[in-house]
């Protein structure tokens, strides 16, 4: 079979992406059959629906664990299934189900996702969760470029011996990873709860909304700092930019555009994850209490 990467377009250094030392920046290829697949093994798995909502916080979480300064991007998730609604930063990519064509589709949509981010260079660093060795040859030529790819299991896959008896083709495509990551039971706990998210630095489920879809009570430390993020912007700002702001908003509802995405990038790094709709509400309240709460004043011309 004629091979279809080109390898003359190699770069000399196969992880060339972070050699400024700056932040890489991170993304997750999920398959969801497999996910699903990885959750019923889990002795004490709860037979629950995945939660697409936690997919960011989980797997940021994971991107930090193997690059302390990496910066998440996005989750791309390939499922069958029809979505019910949209996840903020998940990509929806359709593919066939797994009985009728045998994970090829899967595999050819997933594995262009792969070469085309290592190609773009956009993207240092890929979670792949993913048990189909036919996306090796995909693997190994994003690795090439420059991409480190890190591969999702679960505890059994620790053992790469047992593993190469029980299942030789999944043990040849972790095999082929930089870096394998099995997910936790607090990781499985978020992935399972719905409005829960997970958090590297206590490696448990730091935020829950009840049925209502406010923040579960007593846990004020988001609230607290994504003030402290809107007031360090708002104590930056020039008073120009001030006075500005302040007539924009006193004649409107809402937060302007640009001022909402800049601050929404700020609140997600400093949180490490994705704000859920609540926090989003709740963020966009602070600024407009922040900007509204007393008139600036202009910069008087000197006598």
């Amino acid at each position: 079979m004629k091979n279809k990467f080109h390898l003359n377009k190699r770069p000399s250094s196969r992880f060339s992406s972070n050699a400024s030392g700056a932040s890489v920046q991170a993304a997750a290829l999920i398959d969801e059959r497999y996910l699903g697949w990885l959750m019923s093994q889990q002795a004490e798995s709860p037979q629950k629906p995945l939660q697409r909502s936690a997919f960011n916080s989980v797997f940021s979480a994971m991107a930090k664990a193997a690059q302390p300064d990496a910066y998440w991007l996005r989750t791309v998730l390939f499922t069958d299934q029809q979505p019910s609604e949209l996840t903020d930063d998940v990509v929806l990519r359709m593919v066939p189900a797994q009985s009728t064509d045998g994970g090829l589709g899967l595999v050819r949509t997933l594995g262009l996702e792969l070469t085309q981010l290592a190609s773009r260079g956009a993207i240092g660093m890929v979670l792949v969760a993913c048990d189909d060795e036919r996306i090796i040859p995909y693997v190994d030529e994003a690795q090439w470029r420059g991409l480190k790819v890190v591969l999702l299991t679960d505890e059994s896959s620790q053992d790469p011996q047992k593993l190469m008896q029980d299942d030789p083709s999944w043990a040849r495509l972790l095999m082929q990873a930089d870096r394998c990551l099995a997910l936790s039971a607090n990781a499985w706990q978020a992935l399972t709860t719905e409005g829960a998210t997970f958090s590297l630095k206590t490696a448990d489920v730091e935020f829950q909304e009840d049925a209502a879809g406010m923040p579960a009570e007593g846990n004020d430390d988001w609230r607290n700092r994504l003030e402290a993020v809107i007031q360090e912007w708002w104590d930056d700002e020039t008073e120009d930019a001030r006075l500005d702001l302040h007539d924009e908003m006193l004649n409107s509802q809402g937060v302007p555009a640009e001022t909402d995405r800049h601050l929404l990038l700020r609140a997600r790094r400093e949180l490490g994850r994705t704000l859920s709709f609540t926090e989003k509400k709740v963020m966009r309240e602070i600024i407009r209490q922040t900007v509204l709460a007393q008139p600036p004043m202009a910069d008087q011309p000197e006598a």
